[in-house]
């Protein structure tokens, strides 16, 4: 594949012999085009769908993509952004628009396609924001609609134009956040492989050690797994060194949690007065030594060393549409959020900090995290052990 925005693009071919296609973005445009609608419906809850036309390989016809360019010109409301999504790919952003709209159309292009009299039935892909696992997108993306065939397959000459649907009829809606999101660059997973193993290695007689304290004090499993949601949405399971008694009933905590996000309280742990909590338990998350199992997550490429918290699903069900962007990057140990007041902070808060690592994720902002996250674990639990002391005199 030649590299983006390259000469070899059949419209920029075009161009260079005198011709102009008005209205079509560039590849570093266009994807500007597609960060600023997301955010668009982000900030108004509207739908958003992208589709994408396959032009081919470089020896591609200039004339196929002269041609539907100027069927989408014709098409296209006055909210809708055409350009180009990669050097032989085409796209069209439809803002407001569900899936049933864009697939409608897709189709409705491949029908008025054609070059030299004949017809042509281009290749495309339809991606929808916010995708259907998002929290309140309760409808079914749409598949193209089948088509009636011979007995050998062929389609019969009265349905000619069904050519389209059958040519793309695997061309299933996804949903438009992978195409959106900076991809984990080389540096940060090699940093969490070394990272994980060093980790792991280092703090293997402290992994034994809680291991020995928590069989003793608490019968049952050494480990909690918990259904996590990360990259993407993709649920996982999150591992912990268990600091509650077996079978701990969450119905107090979801509702904590709910009043954390419904309003401006600090978004803080129930840890003082709840009673699920083990011996020794409070002292394992005051130090955040519960979630050292977590580099096993890291090391099998579920979470990174620096990132997001990875949230609960019956958490990310109350998420509105913006927060989701949270979920463009890995989920972490320790992250911004972390290493910015945490207990102290806001639910919102704590969803912008994260959303700002997302954006600016760098290998400098990572190693400052990274650096930062010893001393405030100690302070934490130097501050927590001053409040304990302090309601215990206030007690008295």
């Amino acid at each position: 594949m030649t590299r983006p925005g390259s000469c070899l693009n059949p419209l920029t071919r075009f161009q260079e012999k005198g011709g102009y296609v008005e209205g079509i973005y560039p590849v570093k445009e266009f994807h500007a085009v597609l960060r600023r609608e997301r955010a668009r419906s982000d900030r108004t809850g509207g739908r958003l769908s992208l589709i994408i036309f396959d032009m081919g390989d470089r020896h591609t016809d200039q004339t196929a993509a002269r041609r539907l360019a100027h069927i989408l010109t014709q098409r296209m409301r006055s909210i809708d952004e055409m350009g180009w999504f990669d050097t032989w790919r085409l796209g069209v952003v439809l803002p407001d628009t569900p899936a049933e709209g864009a697939s409608k159309l897709a189709n409705d292009i491949c029908q008025k396609f054609t070059i030299k009299n004949k017809m042509v039935f281009p290749i495309f892909k339809i991606y929808t924001y916010p995708s259907d696992w998002l929290p309140g997108f309760k409808e079914n993306p749409p598949n193209h609609p089948s088509v009636k065939t011979d007995l050998d397959g062929s389609v019969p000459s009265a349905t000619q134009s069904d050519k389209a649907k059958i040519l793309n009829c695997n061309s299933l809606i996804e949903g438009l956040e992978p195409l959106l999101v900076k991809q984990m660059p080389a540096w940060k997973r090699g940093i969490d492989i070394l990272g994980s193993v060093f980790g792991l290695v280092l703090l293997f007689p402290v992994f034994l050690l809680i291991s020995i304290v928590i069989k003793i004090v608490s019968p049952g499993p050494v480990f909690f797994k918990q259904k996590r949601v990360g990259y993407l949405g993709k649920p996982f399971n999150c591992l912990k060194f268990r600091t509650m008694h077996p079978n701990a009933n969450s119905f107090a905590y979801e509702q904590h949690l709910s009043e954390c996000i419904n309003s401006d309280n600090p978004f803080n742990k129930l840890d003082n007065d709840d009673s699920r909590i083990m011996p020794f338990g409070k002292l394992l998350r005051k130090t955040s030594l519960d979630e050292v199992p977590q580099l096993l997550n890291v090391l099998r490429g579920e979470m990174s060393l620096v990132g997001p918290r990875p949230d609960v699903p019956y958490s990310v069900q109350r998420y509105t549409q913006w927060h989701h962007n949270r979920l463009d990057t890995f989920p972490g140990l320790t992250g911004l959020w972390q290493v910015s007041g945490k207990n102290r902070t806001t639910f919102k808060e704590m969803i912008r900090l994260d959303i700002t690592y997302t954006q600016q994720r760098s290998f400098w902002l990572d190693f400052k995290i990274l650096l930062k996250t010893v001393p405030v674990i100690i302070t934490q639990a130097f501050d927590s052990l001053l409040k304990r002391k302090d309601e215990e005199h206030a007690y008295i």
